[in-house]
């Protein structure tokens, strides 16, 4: 016996992808770079991606097809400024294209300033720890805005910084390959923090003295996952604590009320304020802490609840945890009452045996949320399409859409035919 639940007809349902990980070709990016020296997963590339950028009309159509109301994509900065100071005029001519055709095609886009990636010139300047980060990155922003601000209304500055500051120097899993450097991990959050707030009053300002039409929103993506202790051994309590504080809270200070906090730094660098019209989260999983003697690990090492079956775990072995979402959209609701968007929530099921029941009950928890009042308004699906998946390559399948590598043919998945459905109608069946 199934048990429906309606979504409201004003809810946006849509699907996500980011500029490296789909478009393929680019040789001016820090990835490319990256994969050249063999740090991708199995030897792959980012040269690859699944050829998006060539066949992005043929995608447009399909996203249509799949009546996706609403697409967060990213744009590659490295198309826009392959060499420092050398504008593309045919990358502007694409994305112009692409914003257009996602507008006739009735999908409102959502547009990614920073995905993880960069040109490599930024990179080989130390990028994020670069004395001109900031200042660099700023005139991007400033680029991207007066050239495609009248027809994208809605941005999202910087995707998962405490995933992207981590994993670059922490676990060194993206360029530069950094371990274990918490100072470059605290002076890469600082400068992500400041180009947020310095990109949102930017962007207000560019889109309101050119009188572009549309109701400016900017925000950021961020990554919330549900941190508990294993036990109640006081230092696993005590490293889930840190973690979370260090991995969690201070972004979303900094990002929302643009507060630096200890040990990142002090005071309003851009004023007392609130920098965000919504906030996107992307939320995947839950991480027990267990308690650790290691200073050097928070006193806690994060690990899945081991009495989780396989079942519940996705192709990367995370525990599948709908719950999660209900939690981390109160967390963010009740201290600041802005507009919420699910700005990812996937899972990597190549045998598309997970993926659907992912779905509902991941909406399933957002319904809940809505009937509790909070704010809730997209939910973009991670991903449209299979794509690179950073250091671990082309492996693990988030797409609705299979992509055939060898051909670059795409098939939808039976769960994007579901899900599908549920865009259409805003009508979900939970078995």
């Amino acid at each position: 016996m199934s048990k429906s639940f309606e979504l409201p007809k004003d809810f946006l349902l849509g699907s996500a992808t980011a500029a490296t990980q789909i478009e393929g070709g680019d040789i001016y990016n820090n990835w490319y770079a990256w994969s050249l020296i063999g740090k991708v997963g199995n030897g792959e590339s980012s040269i690859t991606g699944a050829d998006h950028y060539r066949r992005y009309v043929e995608d447009i159509e399909l996203l249509s097809q799949l009546h996706q109301e609403c697409y967060r994509m990213s744009i590659e900065w490295s198309r826009i400024e392959p060499r420092q100071g050398e504008w593309s005029a045919e990358g502007v001519e694409h994305y112009r294209d692409e914003f257009q055709r996602l507008i006739q095609a009735g999908i409102k886009p959502l547009v990614t300033l920073h995905h993880f990636s960069c040109p490599q010139w930024f990179q080989e300047k130390g990028g994020w720890l670069s004395k001109n980060a900031v200042d660099d990155f700023m005139r991007f922003v400033d680029f991207s805005i007066k050239n495609f601000g009248d027809l994208v209304s809605e941005w999202c500055t910087i995707n998962e910084p405490n995933v992207f500051a981590n994993d670059s120097y922490m676990d060194g899993k993206y360029p530069p390959g950094s371990h274990g450097d918490i100072a470059a991990y605290m002076k890469v959050t600082k400068n992500l923090i400041l180009v947020h707030l310095k990109s949102y009053k930017l962007i207000h300002k560019i889109r309101k003295e050119k009188g572009f039409e549309g109701e400016t929103k900017v925000g950021f993506a961020h990554h919330l996952a549900i941190f508990e202790p294993f036990n109640s051994h006081p230092l696993a309590k005590l490293g889930c604590f840190l973690s979370d504080y260090l991995f969690h809270e201070i972004h979303m200070k900094g990002f929302v009320e643009g507060k630096l906090c200890f040990p990142v730094g002090f005071g309003y660098p851009e004023g007392k304020g609130i920098f965000c019209d919504f906030i996107g989260i992307n939320y995947y999983s839950r991480h027990l802490f267990k308690a650790s003697y290691n200073p050097g690990n928070l006193f806690a090492t994060p690990l899945v609840d081991p009495s989780v079956s396989d079942s519940e775990k996705n192709d990367l072995g995370w525990e599948i945890y709908p719950e999660g979402i209900h939690k981390v959209c109160h967390r963010a609701w009740d201290k600041y009452k802005l507009p919420i968007y699910i700005t990812e929530n996937g899972i990597p099921d190549e045998k598309d045996e997970k993926r659907e029941k992912y779905i509902v009950d991941h909406l399933y928890q957002i319904k809940l949320l809505l009937d509790e009042g909070v704010k809730v308004e997209r939910y973009y699906h991670w991903s449209f399409l299979d794509n690179l998946e950073w250091n671990d390559g082309y492996g693990p399948r988030f797409g609705l859409v299979e992509v055939d590598y060898a051909t670059m043919k795409r098939k939808p998945r039976l769960s994007a035919l579901r899900y599908a459905e549920i865009c259409r109608t805003k009508r979900v069946e939970k078995r």
